[in-house]
């Protein structure tokens, strides 16, 4: 245990702190897209901005220490964790092209196709997100969700399906560790539901969005875990974030 703390504090450290970072934010964020309503009830309650972002910070850097410790543990026994964080061309490379196609594919598909039977997607356009949301977006969004899903939850079930079908094996066949990125990938579409009815509807189309969108990037993500490390799935997640944000605020 202390070879283990003493190897990875600071990659820990710095989960804890983007995770308190991120968490304020998107506890900022989350009040903003609450109907009038909750928020009322919320303020009537005692429940202000800053105290849901404080407690979005603390559970955010909770997931940070808990999660990122068990993920890198586990991600080492399945020969997934990159000890060097040193960015390298090709990866790099591709975690840019995803960053683009991604950052165009959570607009575009908006605009031509899913705003024709869902109305209200084209509405929340007409709003610039703010800057609370757009802090949320590039440090939760790319560092603790990727620590969450990729790092933690698809390391536990590529390790899991290890033990179940290929233990004879030192290290996780590629099936194991597709089957394992496709259901994480499930898992981080479905995560995005919650804030997704509250804020836009819980229709048919809406949901067949978010995980044809979020399911298919997720995939993509830990394709990138997999095969080159964690950052390069945190880089290509904060840039869909970043392009789409961009695209957002310039063209919409």
């Amino acid at each position: 245990m202390k070879q283990f703390v003493r190897s990875h504090w600071k990659t820990i450290l710095s989960f804890v702190v983007v995770g308190l970072v991120g968490g304020y934010f998107t506890g900022l964020y989350a009040l903003d897209s609450y109907p009038p309503e909750l928020q009322q009830q919320l303020l009537e309650q005692g429940i202000d901005a800053a105290t849901l972002g404080l407690v979005s910070a603390v559970q955010s850097a909770g997931y940070g220490l808990v999660l990122g410790s068990i993920g890198i543990f586990l991600s080492k026994k399945l020969g997934l964790w990159k000890s060097s964080f040193r960015l390298e061309k090709k990866p790099l490379i591709a975690a840019i092209v995803i960053s683009v196609i991604g950052g165009l594919s959570l607009i575009l598909p908006d605009l031509f196709f899913f705003g024709k039977f869902e109305p209200v997607l084209l509405q929340a356009y007409e709003s610039k997100p703010t800057l609370s949301y757009l802090a949320a977006t590039v440090t939760y969004g790319a560092v603790i969700e990727e620590v969450m899903l990729r790092l933690f939850f698809m390391s536990l079930i590529a390790f899991v399906l290890h033990l179940i079908f290929d233990r004879r094996k030192e290290r996780p066949s590629v099936a194991v560790l597709v089957a394992a990125n496709v259901i994480s990938a499930l898992l981080f579409a479905a995560g995005h539901l919650p804030m997704t009815f509250m804020s836009i509807g819980d229709s048919a189309v809406i949901i067949l969005r978010c995980f044809l969108l979020n399911g298919a990037f997720g995939l993509l993500f830990g394709w990138l875990y997999r095969k080159y490390g964690l950052a390069y799935a945190m880089i290509a997640h904060g840039g869909c974030h970043i392009v789409s944000k961009l695209i957002w605020i310039l063209f919409l």
